[in-house]
This record gives C-alpha cells, structure tokens and sequence, in this order.
C-alpha cells in the first residue's frame, strides 16, 4: 500500500497575509451585561470556551441566565443548555429581574395571576422578554455533544451567525449522556464532554459559556480557601481544556479591595484563575438572589 505524499512545504512567508487577516478579525462579537465579565474576558470571543464555578447558592444560573437574555436582547442567537432547571423556572428568574425589582423571585408565580396586585409588572417584564429575548433564546434540556452540535449548525444556517452557547451546568451535562456513553468514572465523562464542545467551537466558532461545580473540600473549607483550579470538578480538564476559567467567591475585602456593604445582597468577587488570552485580575459584583440579579460593584 502506498503511502500518501506528504503536504508540500509551506513557510510562513507564503501565508502570513492569511494570518493577519485572522488577526484582524479577532474581535469580540458581543459584550457581556455586566461591567466585570468584560473587564476581565474583553467580551465574547468567536470560538472561545469559556468555564465559570462556584460553590452551591452562588448564583450561577442566575449570572449564566442573565447574560444569555442579554445577549439575546442584543439579538444574537443563544442556546441555553439547562440539566438541572425545567425552562419555566428560568423564565421565572428572568420575569423578576426584568421587573426591575418590582417583583421578588418568590412573587413572580403569583403575579401571574390577573387579580395579583403586581400583576402589572408581570405583564410588563413578560412583554419584554417576549418581544426581545424569546425571539433568539433556545432553551433546552440536556444534550449529547452530538445532539447539541446539531442544533449548533442548524441555528447558524439559519440565522447566518453561530450562536452563543450556555451549559448549565457541566458535571450534570457530562454524567451519563455525553453521546450516549456510560461512564464509571466522573472526570472521563467530563473528559469527553469538554472535548466535544471544544469541537463545536472549532466547527461552528460557537463561543461556549460552561458553569461548572466545585468539589465538596472546596466549599466545606469555606471563606478560608483561595479560589484555584483545583476545586473544580473534572479540574484537569477544566484546566487544561478551557480558554478562560473564573471563580465567583466570597469578597471578604482581602487583600484586594476594602470592604464595603453592598447596595444589596451579597459582595462576591469574580476571579480570573486562567485567561489564556488575556490578563489576570478580579472584579466585584453584588448577588441580589431575591430578585435574581447580579449587579457590578466598584
């Protein structure tokens, strides 16, 4: 059997002005809601991965969904992968931000209701989320990686624009049902699930927005424990596999800011643990759970 001729030799000189005009390119295609998120990522990166953690009740769906609904009010084409929360939970956290804090998380089922004296806000945060967001906001259940690289292509021949996707969260997504695969092992499963978003980025040139959890030592340690990479779950892959990995922690006010009581809610801080084009840094941000907000801080 005879062997294939190997590529023809090609030095740079022959495809620099190719190079440059990728250079050139390399823009943001859309900027994040909030302040901190595009301070430290410069905004959202055509192709990039990107891995957000946190402990349990840190708001992560909560900062996930907020900037899919931006993103979408922008009118860019968003997927939102949700293997924990059915989507009327989500629409639920969405109505009660977009009421601009007429409406607690907690009231937001009530107010359905047409004799609900906040039935009015309801109806207003509705109307913009029907008129704005719903238009280009795919939410869904969990997916393989096939079955989400599927959907990824048929939004952009559709849309001509490859969509924004959002996986809430990745353990949950990777467990079981990465292309239909049984894993005894978590981290192989999370393994192979990163690998096969990493292919739809690189296919499609999909921006991926994964939420990831944290291993059970990091947040039994509490306050005391410096965010790394290694309270992520699956952390190597995490690690080694992702653009940008950030960390929404606890803001004690040490050593980076002085601290201050929030406008409202709870002081957290976002930080950047790997930037892989980008800088290193940290950003502050109130976690109004009551109305399902996040909000820069500083």
């Amino acid at each position: 059997m005879q062997c294939p001729a190997p590529n023809p030799l090609v030095f740079e000189s022959d495809r620099l002005d190719e190079h440059l005009s990728a250079l050139r390119g390399d823009q943001p295609i859309a900027l994040f809601g909030l302040k901190a998120l595009n301070d430290i990522l410069g905004g959202v990166h055509p192709g990039l991965n990107y891995a957000i953690g946190t402990g349990p009740g840190r708001g992560k769906t909560t900062l996930a969904l907020q900037e899919a609904d931006k993103l979408a009010n922008d009118s860019h084409p968003v997927i939102y992968v949700s293997a924990e929360l059915p989507a009327h939970k989500l629409l639920e956290k969405s109505l009660a931000r977009l009421s601009g804090g007429k409406l607690a998380l907690s009231e937001v089922a009530d107010a359905a209701a047409a004799d609900h004296p906040k039935h009015e806000a309801f109806e207003a945060a509705l109307d913009m989320y029907r008129s704005c967001i719903a238009p280009n906001l795919c939410i869904t259940g969990p997916l393989n990686t096939v079955e989400l690289s599927n959907l990824v292509g048929l939004i952009a021949r559709e849309r001509n624009e490859a969509p924004i996707v959002f996986i809430d969260y990745l353990q949950l997504l990777a467990c079981g049902i990465t292309a239909g695969q049984q894993f005894i092992d978590e981290r192989l499963a999370i393994t192979a699930c990163v690998k096969g978003l990493r292919e739809i980025s690189n296919l499609y040139g999909s921006p991926v927005i994964a939420l990831s959890s944290t291993t059970r030592e990091s947040y039994k340690s509490g306050k005391s424990s410096k965010p790394n990479l290694g309270m992520f779950g699956g952390s190597s892959t995490v690690e080694y596999s992702f653009d940008s990995v950030l960390f929404l922690a606890d803001d004690d006010g040490k050593p980076d800011f002085p601290f201050e009581a929030p406008a409202s809610g709870t002081p957290l801080k976002l930080v950047a643990l790997k930037n892989r084009y980008g800088t290193l840094g940290e950003a502050r941000l109130d976690f109004d759970g009551a109305h399902a907000t996040f909000l820069d801080r500083g």
